[in-house]
């Protein structure tokens, strides 16, 4: 990849994404970051391009990111919903079906575990980005595109999330241009809620007859898990080069396929998602000019799931040193590449 990089890509992966802040790190010291304008990412990657948005000193952007406690991101939650239930009936309830309300959330939100610690997290992030003595929170992206109501002025880079609505059957980019009131937070929320493991979330419309109707969204990585083609447009780029924006840099992590054991319900979610991923993947590689523009990082065994991660283990410590690595040889070979011509 030769030239400025003016947009940043980033693939969904659970706590893989713990791996794109090492990648950063190494952006950031060698100033590959001054030209970037754009971000963009699914799940994991629309969290870490939101944080990114703010377009902060890396030492920021890493203070933040660190702040989320990802054993707390899968949690129980409670449902106001079945609160008509006598206390001393959910007890017995509980005995015999352990967590109740998860069941209870699986059956009507359509997953196990609730995202309001994260949703309150990213809230809260993003609130202390702006100036509430001009706005009150919550932001949408037409705020986040209005320099004036940031603290210090500070204008944001542009972000994009991708969801997926599942009643409309179809792939979402949540942006300025598509959805400029919609609620960033929420919109990275559905980007990063895994289907079955996380609960859906779903959102109230009223049609032009006055009819209220429902939409699902669920975790964009179900259609769109890494949308490195995002800016491949001319209004992004005049200059394309093979119908694809060279400007773009993307990240994203090895897959290898291997056969995986499924004992328990989260092995067998996190199959499916690399059954999508597999084959978005075939559209991935039908290109060699994306292969060039993406940093890939091998994260080995790491469970995306597995959120039983500190910012002080060995598991942080490993993903972080990974994204650093790869990005340096990325930019080793892009360098040697360069020399020989």
């Amino acid at each position: 990849m030769t030239g400025k990089i003016e947009n940043l890509v980033f693939e969904g992966g659970g706590v893989l994404g713990i791996a794109y802040l090492g990648a950063l790190d190494y952006l950031f010291r060698n100033g590959l970051m001054g030209d970037i304008t754009r971000v963009a990412g699914t799940s994991a990657g629309a969290i870490t391009a939101c944080v990114l948005s703010f377009n902060l000193p890396f030492w920021e952007t890493r203070r933040i990111a660190n702040s989320l406690d990802y054993r707390k991101v899968p949690s129980k939650g409670e449902l106001e919903d079945i609160s008509f239930i006598p206390e001393d009936v959910m007890e017995v309830m509980e005995r015999f079906f352990d967590d109740i309300i998860c069941v209870y959330r699986l059956m009507n939100n359509y997953g196990w575990f609730s995202t309001d610690y994260f949703y309150g997290w990213m809230r809260d992030v993003i609130n202390a980005q702006f100036d509430v003595t001009k706005k009150s929170p919550p932001y949408t992206f037409e705020d986040f595109k209005n320099p004036l109501i940031h603290k210090d002025n500070r204008p944001f880079f542009d972000l994009y999330v991708i969801g997926t609505d599942i009643s409309m059957k179809t792939s979402q980019i949540f942006s300025y241009e598509t959805t400029p009131r919609m609620e960033v937070a929420q919109a990275v929320r559905i980007s990063m809620s895994v289907p079955l493991f996380f609960e859906a979330v779903i959102k109230e419309h009223i049609d032009s007859r006055g009819n209220a109707y429902s939409r699902v969204f669920c975790d964009g990585g179900l259609m769109n898990n890494y949308p490195l083609s995002i800016f491949d447009y001319p209004r992004f780029n005049s200059d394309l080069y093979g119908g694809v924006n060279l400007s773009t840099l993307g990240l994203r992590f090895k897959n290898k396929l291997e056969h995986n054991e499924i004992n328990n319900l989260w092995q067998y979610i996190d199959s499916l998602l690399r059954v999508s991923s597999y084959i978005q993947q075939q559209n991935y590689e039908s290109n060699p000019l994306n292969q060039e523009r993406s940093i890939i990082i091998n994260t080995k065994d790491t469970h995306s799931l597995d959120f039983n991660i500190d910012v002080n283990d060995a598991t942080y410590r490993f993903l972080y040193q990974q994204g650093y690595n790869a990005a340096k040889e990325f930019f080793s070979n892009d360098r040697q590449q360069l020399s020989s011509i």
